[in-house]
């Protein structure tokens, strides 16, 4: 489809907007308002700018899609429109203080009229509510109809729902902005201008009109705008109501609220992608809207599709969070899940879908092992291309879902090209530095790691009390100078190899100590690792051989036996 055909593009100012009897909707299903102060503020600020300096503001992009008729849906830029009709409310709520003091009623009185038509609607004459230029979603609308659009303060304000009460705290904090702007001007026609002339003509907008949501979500491919994802989540939830039959919509509504319950709208993409790419072939984010409107038509789809996710939701928590309740007392997956959450590895949230869903709960757990390893050998160590993993795991999990992978070796030569060899790995560990400023748990994890390998103990790295002991110290020290001037020092102190285990109170003994005299106290610690440090001399040569010593340990810690 040629770009001309798919969107209308201008530059438009807030009265080019609200002009010519257009209308606007939120669609119903759309997120609540969600601006706070901070936004408020920025907003507010940038009116003063253009008052001071008569420039204009440019707002960014606004994408409206064309339900014909003069009548839009506000499909990108709804908090936008919302806040800025509260700042209308609250300049109109200003003229309508100097009527209520008895100032120039008449022309303020007309000066109201003409500026509620313009940017809020009219009122229906049985009702006395707005037929709005705006209308919010469902949860909203209905608060920003009735009291705001009416100067009708809410009964109770703390029985409003949580964006009911932004909105409303939203009003009362241009009202004092307002307030203070014009404290002691007595003149209508200021105040009316300062809306109908600057901020309505100097708020500068790109306009960008499609004619339905998939067109609309195309642009969000060349939009690189804040807060897409949350937008195209409420795409995908407009268009799977919109193909529910009137029977199961509210079924519909009520499984999709318990699934974003337990996500969360942030994650929520994240999670329907890594969901979708489990069963089939890689797809960007960016055509993901597009492939479940083509494979998804019809309120049997909308069920099928909303029951796995339900299903899979609480799994997709789970995969970053080992100690939630969903593995209960099942020690060795917790261990697997506790390591790529600290690996932050979820890439292969594709493949442990598959494999929990697909597998026995022994194999999953495999999986897990192969999948931490590899993490740790490819990304933690080697700090190989990502770009690779998400495309072999999206293979291996197609498989697993098709059930063409079901015995841990298949699986395991399936990812097999995401495992660096022995001698990769040895030469990418023996020259490997981890600031413990940024990475100080993953260098307790590899420290007692190799400590349980010397020691055959069963030690935890977030519940021992051992401590990081850097043998040259991090901060420097005059014992250390001969062997480590400054430029030296700073390439060296983070190396794995200059890192070993010590008591607290050991370690403290040893701050300000030369290195032969550390050595005596490491031989009274408890960590196997630290007491086989033999060196005589503490030097860049002795980190590169006790760094090489532990590259040994590290292949037989972190190895996938099939690949022997």
């Amino acid at each position: 489809m040629a770009v001309n055909n798919l969107l209308d593009t201008s530059t438009v100012s807030l009265s080019d907007i609200i002009g010519n009897g257009k209308r606007y909707t939120v669609p119903p299903y759309q997120r609540d308002y969600s601006w706070e102060k901070d936004q408020w503020e920025d907003l507010w600020n940038d009116i003063l700018a253009i008052e001071s300096t008569g420039g204009v503001h440019y707002m960014g992009s606004i994408v409206l899609q064309n339900m014909k008729d003069k009548q839009y849906h506000i499909i990108d830029g709804q908090q936008r429109f919302s806040t800025l009709t509260l700042i209308v409310l609250a300049t109109i709520r200003q003229l309508n203080k100097l009527i209520e003091d008895k100032i120039d009623v008449a022309d303020n009185q007309e000066r109201v009229s003409l500026l509620q038509r313009k940017f809020i609607g009219d009122k229906d004459p049985g009702s006395l509510t707005y037929f709005s230029k705006l209308k919010l979603n469902e949860n909203n609308d209905s608060f920003f109809q009735s009291n705001l659009l009416v100067f009708r303060p809410p009964l109770n304000v703390r029985t409003l729902n949580d964006s009911d009460k932004l909105i409303w705290d939203a009003y009362n904090f241009f009202v004092d902005k307002v307030a203070t702007n014009f404290k002691g001007i007595q003149h209508g026609e200021l105040i009316a201008n300062f809306l109908n002339k600057i901020i309505a003509e100097n708020l500068m907008f790109i306009q960008i009109v499609v004619e339905d949501e998939l067109s609309a979500y195309t642009v969000f491919e060349t939009l690189n705008s804040r807060g897409v994802g949350l937008t195209v989540t409420d795409l995908l939830k407009n268009y799977l109501f919109s193909i529910s039959s009137k029977v199961d919509l509210p079924h519909i509504k009520n499984k999709w609220q318990k699934i974003v319950d337990v996500i969360g709208l942030d994650l929520f993409p994240t999670f329907l992608r890594h969901y979708w790419i489990s069963k089939k072939p890689l797809i960007r984010q960016e055509y993901l809207f597009r492939a479940i409107r083509d494979s998804i038509t019809n309120s049997i789809d909308v069920i099928s599709l909303l029951d796995s996710l339900e299903e899979n939701a609480l799994l997709y928590n789970a995969l970053s969070n080992y100690a939630d309740s969903f593995w209960g007392g099942k020690r060795e997956i917790k261990k697997r899940i506790r390591e790529l959450t600290l690996f932050k590895e979820r890439q292969a949230y594709p493949i442990l879908i598959a494999a929990y869903n697909n597998l026995s709960e022994e194999h999953f757990s495999k999986v897990l092992k192969l999948v931490s390893v590899i993490t740790f050998r490819y990304t933690v160590i080697a700090r190989l291309h990502t770009n690779l993993k998400e495309d072999i795991y999206n293979k291996a999990a197609i498989q697993i879902s098709k059930q063409n992978a079901a015995t841990i070796s298949q699986i395991a030569n399936l990812i097999r090209p995401l495992y660096p060899p022995d001698q990769d790995f040895k030469r990418a560990f023996s020259s490997k530095s981890i600031s413990t400023k940024r990475g100080k748990k993953v260098v307790r994890y590899i420290l007692f790691s190799l400590e349980n390998h010397l020691s055959q103990a069963d030690y935890d790295f977030e519940e021992n009390p051992g401590t990081i002991e850097h043998i040259l110290p991090e901060n420097g020290n005059e014992n250390y100078l001969e062997n480590f001037p400054q430029s030296v020092h700073d390439s060296v102190v983070y190396r794995l190899g200059n890192y070993t285990l010590l008591e607290d109170d050991k370690n403290r003994a040893c701050e300000t100590l030369p290195f032969d005299e550390k050595k005596n106290i490491f031989l009274t610690s408890q960590y196997e690792l630290t007491k086989q440090i033999q060196s005589t001399i503490w030097s860049p040569n002795a980190i590169d051989n006790r760094q090489e010593r532990l590259s040994n340990y590290a292949s037989s810690i972190w190895r996938i036996s099939q690949y022997d």
